[in-house]
């Protein structure tokens, strides 16, 4: 069996396709069509285990940071994340947030989910039900941009972060969701396979990808040696610069309004330019 045959019949079982439905609108359009379609960002792949960097959420894991649970550690304030006012360690808590469409939503989890300097996991269950009424409809057409620029500002305030993604440059990272049994687990990550004796991560690895096209994005970050390594890092626009040296530009354009996303967003501190336009109720 070769590798495309293999995702297409991975992707007839209806338990897959029933957990898939949970995450996305349309799971045949995760299907790729060749092989040169395994790193289309949303599309279902097949990736040499050799050429990737598998990472799980667990503490003391290599690459652990590049993960949206992990955690800053404690005291590690300089790499604390900020969305306007709200300071905050874990990026899960902000991608979850835009689930809503909501800002009394938005600041009960703000208020509500820090027990102290811990995360309060219950909470993001209790945020989920208590305000449903008030999921974005959107949802499942955005959270790949959200994520998007959800990643922009952990790469502009986390070192640590920054640190595990030029660690790993070269090399595909992988969110490893071997023997997890979540919904998105297969959409955001992979699985490893083995197919004719060889392995493989299965999966969309949205996020490792994502990760990778950020990789490639900021190359030079830290010694910028022309103008065209300024664009793609980002230091003439915003994108990659460290919160307090940042120019506020407008980056909502007539596209995203075409699209009736809602043309408003709180935060100009990460300038990264998008056509999915998001809000949240403070910043």
């Amino acid at each position: 069996m070769d590798k495309l045959q293999y995702i297409q019949e991975q992707l007839l079982d209806a338990k897959l396709r029933d957990e898939l439905a949970k995450v996305v609108a349309d799971v045949d359009a995760l299907i790729p069509q060749g092989e040169e379609e395994f790193m289309a960002l949303q599309k279902f792949g097949l990736y040499p285990a050799e050429k990737c960097v598998p990472f799980v959420t667990k503490q003391g894991t290599p690459f652990y940071q590049l993960d949206n649970m992990a955690m800053v550690p404690k005291g590690e304030t300089s790499c604390y994340l900020h969305y306007g006012d709200f300071e905050f360690r874990q990026l899960e808590v902000l991608y979850i947030m835009a689930r809503m469409d909501s800002a009394e939503a938005h600041n009960w989890l703000k208020d509500n989910l820090f027990q102290g300097c811990r995360v309060d996991a219950r909470k993001k269950t209790e945020y989920k039900a208590k305000f449903k009424e008030h999921h974005r409809k959107d949802w499942k057409q955005i959270q790949t941009e959200w994520m998007k620029y959800c990643l922009m500002l952990k790469y502009r305030d986390n070192a640590l972060f920054r640190k595990d993604l030029f660690a790993c440059r070269g090399q595909l990272p992988v969110e490893d969701a071997t023997g997890t049994n979540y919904a998105s687990n297969l959409f955001w990550g992979a699985r490893l396979i083995e197919l004719e004796g060889k392995q493989y991560y299965f999966g969309c690895n949205v996020l490792g990808k994502l990760l990778a096209q950020q990789n490639q994005r900021c190359i030079g970050h830290h010694q910028i040696a022309n103008p065209r390594e300024r664009a793609i890092c980002g230091a003439d626009n915003g994108v990659c610069q460290h919160r307090n040296h940042h120019p506020v530009t407008k980056w909502l354009g007539a596209a995203s309004q075409q699209q009736g996303y809602k043309p408003i967003w709180n935060d100009t501190s990460v300038a990264y330019k998008s056509t999915a336009p998001f809000i949240l109720g403070f910043g």
